[in-house]
């Protein structure tokens, strides 16, 4: 069967169940590769460091400040108009709802460019595209003076109560 001389026959194979050296040769392959990647996750990946803070724009911190909320009684005397406006950053929301009395009383309003014609109530929510002043302005065609209610909420400056038609642009 074997030969003295140390050689291995083809009987001397098939003693052994199954292909032995393949098991040890795919073995020793797959205890490598465990330590290939073993060695490159522990010393070659790392985990990236934290980054500092981000620091906010002083435009960012003043919208970070609290919102507010007001309500307001305005009025407009007969065929005359009125003027209420706002301060506000560029992004900064406001969220605004305004009633007249009596209801039956018909205004013309016109805010942040746009215009209404013959209502009584508005309502309605804006977001600042730019930084500055926001104005309403109400004219009274009626014989009566009427009342507005105004109602704000939102990140916003108040402005003068009300603005004199003299003042006007």
């Amino acid at each position: 069967m074997g030969s003295s001389s140390g050689r291995h026959t083809s009987d001397t194979i098939e003693e052994v169940p199954g292909n032995f050296s393949v098991r040890i040769a795919a073995g020793a392959l797959a205890c490598v590769a465990g330590i290939a990647f073993a060695y490159m996750w522990t010393t070659r990946v790392r985990v990236p460091p934290t980054p500092p803070a981000a620091r906010l724009p002083s435009s960012a911190l003043k919208m970070l400040e609290p919102s507010r909320s007001d309500t307001l009684d305005l009025t407009v005397d007969p065929q005359r108009e009125l003027s209420y406006e706002v301060g506000m950053q560029a992004g900064a929301t406001l969220v605004y709802a305004w009633s007249a009395t009596p209801r039956d009383k018909r205004l013309s309003c016109e805010f942040a460019g746009r215009r209404t014609e013959g209502v009584s109530e508005a309502h309605s929510a804006l977001v600042a595209q730019s930084s500055g002043w926001y104005r309403w302005h109400w004219k009274n065609p009626g014989s009566r003076p009427v009342t507005i209610h105004l109602k704000l909420s939102g990140y916003y400056e108040p402005g003068v109560v009300p603005i004199p038609p003299s003042s006007l642009p």
